[in-house]
């Protein structure tokens, strides 16, 4: 059975082996543990840890073997990127287990609920985010060496088909995703999805780094003289594709503290505007490469849900399972649904 660290992280002997491992860690840092680890989030794919230490907070995750990568992955960042996410304390890449500062408040508790300061991050968070992937563009097969998930445009429709002929590793029949009376037209826009990922391809950029799970809730906000420093993290979710898959993860820019705000139309082509001229000038091609990653993107979420949590079906307590079936059924509606919007 696939590791679950839902039920992984109640083992006592794995609760000693991960706080000897942060134990000596710390130590080799001088600094050393005051309070047992608590837990602060665990789900099937990774469970995180507070540990009070001597020098304040650290954060212990440990990723589940669809996450697995994530160690090697946050190492490599910072080395390479080291502005733009926090340093790795220490990583233990055959146990998947990773050891991180305490990065401080993030975006979601940073946001005041109005429009002007969310387009305010929004608009100095986006340059930042391209000029990560624009460094990156050239470290794609690095990347996929790491274990990081392949989702380039050209291999995407064989992974589509793949999910539609699993459909035992996903909630279909669930009441709130899709049934099998959906099967056959999602079946039927094979050809229509490579076709548009075909296209895209050729429209580049190349192939990059993308988060795929970046909203306010994984971006850490530190104010300092000149504007705020903004941080990047949990990339459990990342993945290799067209850049301009990262358009998808922040939904229209949602603020998840302020339900009810909600960004325009304009509003929201302005920001992605910002995001395209930090690939160069912005060219109707660069436009309609975003507006095809636009359409194909949800099959990046979709594909995300399913590498997560397609090991563990149907063993999931019923509110994951709802997550899931509507995760599913979301995203896999949407990749139809905008596909035929797009001109």
């Amino acid at each position: 059975m696939t590791l679950n660290l839902l039920h992984q992280h109640r083992d006592p002997a794995w609760l000693a082996a991960m706080t000897d491992w942060v134990r000596a860690s710390l130590a080799a840092r001088g600094s050393a543990l005051v309070a047992t680890p608590a837990a602060v989030r665990v789900l099937p794919w990774s469970a995180v840890f507070r540990c009070p230490t001597t020098a304040g907070n650290v954060y212990f995750k440990a990723c589940a073997p669809s996450q697995a990568f994530e160690p090697a992955l946050m190492r490599f960042l910072a080395e390479r990127r080291p502005d733009d996410v926090l340093p790795v304390l220490a990583a233990d890449l055959e146990r998947a287990w990773l050891l991180l500062p305490d990065g401080g408040p993030v975006l979601r508790h940073t946001l005041t609920g109005t429009t002007d300061d969310l387009v305010a991050h929004w608009s100095a968070i986006l340059p930042r985010l391209a000029a990560l992937q624009v460094a990156l563009a050239g470290d794609a097969a690095h990347l996929l060496s790491l274990g990081v998930m392949d989702r380039r445009p050209a291999i995407l429709p064989a992974l589509y088909d793949a999910v539609l002929a699993d459909t035992d590793h996903w909630p279909l029949d669930h009441p709130d995703g899709l049934s099998r009376d959906d099967l056959p037209r999602l079946r039927a826009f094979a050809p229509r999805l490579s076709s548009l990922c075909e296209e895209l391809a050729a429209l580049g950029p190349a192939n990059t780094l993308v988060h795929d799970d970046l909203h306010d809730g994984h971006i850490f906000v530190t104010p300092q003289a000149g504007g705020p420093r903004y941080r990047f993290f949990d990339f459990g979710d990342a993945c290799v594709g067209h850049p301009f898959f990262q358009m998808i993860a922040p939904q229209r820019f949602y603020a998840r503290a302020y339900d009810e705000l909600e960004l325009d139309d304009a509003t929201v082509d302005a920001l992605y505007e910002i995001y395209l001229r930090g690939w160069g000038e912005v060219t109707p091609q660069r436009r309609r490469a975003l507006a095809l990653a636009l359409a194909v993107g949800p099959l990046i979420r979709a594909l995300t849900w399913y590498h997560a949590l397609g090991p563990y079906y149907p063993d999931i307590a019923p509110e994951l399972m709802g997550w899931y079936a509507r995760g599913m059924g979301y995203w896999l509606s949407e990749l139809m649904s905008r596909a035929q919007r797009l001109a």
